[in-house]
């Protein structure tokens, strides 16, 4: 169940790490100009709100399924659920490397 329930947060989790990168991009962080005018503001109220929402659904999710009665994996189900659950984002650069996308 955790391995299916993260697998699908990562999934939707990738739209929010999608706009965080693009936000971080406007902010001159990697590697470009900084945007100038008040779009920075704009971004960070659309940005701030989705990844705070997806954070508290992804620790609701895994909060509630690391109480299931599989002893076997509990201690080591919050490392796991943060794997799984990045594992859809990461595969996408992963993916076009391996293409020569890149």
């Amino acid at each position: 169940m955790t391995v299916v329930a993260n697998l699908c947060l990562g999934v939707i989790g990738i739209f929010p790490f999608f706009l965080l990168t693009l936000f971080l991009s406007n902010l001159g962080l990697t590697g470009g100009e900084p945007a100038a005018d008040g779009a920075l503001l704009r971004w960070a109220l659309v940005v701030t709100p989705l990844t705070v929402g997806f954070c508290a659904l992804w620790y609701a999710v895994n909060r509630g399924l690391r109480h299931l009665p599989a002893p076997a994996h509990t201690r080591r189900h919050w490392g796991l659920a943060v794997l799984l659950t990045s594992a859809p984002a990461l595969s996408l650069p992963v993916g076009a490397l391996v293409r020569g996308s890149f």
